[in-house]
C-alpha cells in the first residue's frame, strides 16, 4: 500500500453520507497508524474535483466513490476524473443491493 516514493497511499473517499468516514477509518486504523495509507473524503462529486484540482497536489492513489449522491453522481465524477486524471485508479461504490438473484 505504499507508493513507490515511500509515502502513504493516499486515498480519496467519495460519498455524501459523513457517517462512512467513521467506518473506513476504523477498517483502516491499523494502515493509519502505521503510515501505510491516507484518507481524504469528500461528501460531493464537486467536492472531490476541487480536492482533486488542489494546487497543493494531493496525487491520490485511488478513488472511492458512492455511485448515488445528489448533484454530480458517481458516474458523473468518474468520467470527468478519467477525462483529467488518468493516472488515478476510481472503484465506485454503493450501498444498495442487488434485489435480481
Amino acid at each position: 500500500m505504499i507508493n513507490v516514493d515511500g509515502k502513504a497511499m493516499k486515498v480519496l473517499v467519495v460519498d455524501d453520507e459523513t457517517d462512512v468516514k467513521n467506518l473506513f477509518e476504523q477498517r483502516f486504523r491499523r494502515e493509519i497508524r502505521k503510515g501505510l495509507i491516507e484518507l481524504q473524503f469528500a461528501f460531493s462529486a464537486e467536492d472531490a474535483l476541487q480536492l482533486i484540482k488542489s494546487p497543493e497536489d494531493p496525487s491520490f492513489v485511488l478513488i472511492l466513490s458512492d455511485i448515488n449522491m445528489p448533484g454530480m453522481n458517481g458516474l458523473e465524477l468518474l468520467e470527468k476524473i478519467k477525462h483529467s486524471h488518468t493516472d488515478i485508479k476510481v472503484f465506485m461504490i454503493t450501498a444498495y443491493g442487488d434485489k435480481q438473484h
